[in-house]
Formats: C-alpha cells, sequence, structure tokens
C-alpha cells in the first residue's frame, strides 16, 4: 500500500510537466521548451486540412484546421509561439460532427519534425499524406 500525502510548501514536485495544463497543475516544470527556429517553416505551414496525421503514440486522422499561433509566455518572459492541430478520425472526414473533433496542443516546428512544446514531452506528429483531391 502506498501512502500519499500533500506536497508542502517549496517542495520539489517529483513529476515533470508535459503540458502546459500539467503545469498549471504544479507538476514540475524545469523551464526547457521548443521553438521554432527564425525562419524556419512553423506548424501552419506545414500542416492543411485534408492531411492525413498519425503521432508517435498510435492516434491521428485527418487534420480539419490548424489554430494559433498562441504565445506561452515563460517565467524567463520570453515568448514560446506554438499551435494546435484540429483533427477528426479518417473514416468520419467530410461527414464530421462536433464530437469527432481531437486537438494536439502545444505544437511547434523543430528542424521539420513536429514536436510538443515542453522539452520533457517526447510525443511527436507525423504527416502521412493527404486525402485524395485535397492539398
Amino acid at each position: 500500500m502506498q501512502i500519499r500525502r500533500k506536497s508542502q510548501p517549496g517542495e520539489m514536485l517529483k513529476h515533470l510537466a508535459h503540458s502546459l495544463y500539467s503545469g498549471g497543475l504544479r507538476a514540475f516544470d524545469p523551464g526547457g521548451y521548443r521553438s521554432t527556429p527564425g525562419g524556419a517553416p512553423d506548424v501552419a505551414a506545414l500542416v492543411h486540412p485534408g492531411m492525413v496525421i498519425r503521432t508517435s503514440y498510435g492516434t491521428g486522422g485527418t487534420v480539419i484546421g490548424v489554430e494559433g499561433p498562441h504565445v506561452h509566455v515563460a517565467q524567463d518572459s520570453r515568448d514560446y509561439p506554438h499551435f494546435t492541430i484540429v483533427h477528426v478520425p479518417s473514416e468520419r472526414f467530410g461527414r464530421h460532427g462536433k464530437l469527432d473533433r481531437n486537438w494536439l496542443n502545444e505544437c511547434v516546428t523543430v528542424n521539420g519534425r513536429i514536436l510538443k512544446l515542453l522539452e520533457a514531452n517526447l510525443d511527436e506528429v507525423f504527416i502521412e499524406g493527404a486525402v485524395s483531391g485535397q492539398r
């Protein structure tokens, strides 16, 4: 049996933040952020509606939109822009409803790879192709 207790003020938390949301819930955020290098294409330039994507953890579908850039202002006062990829299951593309939508938040591009904003998060998004007739 494991005994759980509340953390004490000033105590280092044991779980790394893998998203801005988990960081907001007081998971330890060491401040390692990724950003798209200047002049490099961002997520909105690489991902378009109609593209088929998959993630490193086995989900995916067809993109219906890219939202952003959203900006996270870190503790060091630097701005970190990131995007959200909205997708639906490929078999529902074209006849999807609100309940079919899925979001991949906090996406940035680094050396042509689509990764998550926080360096502690190793998730990656891959472009698989496009639905026929789409760009």
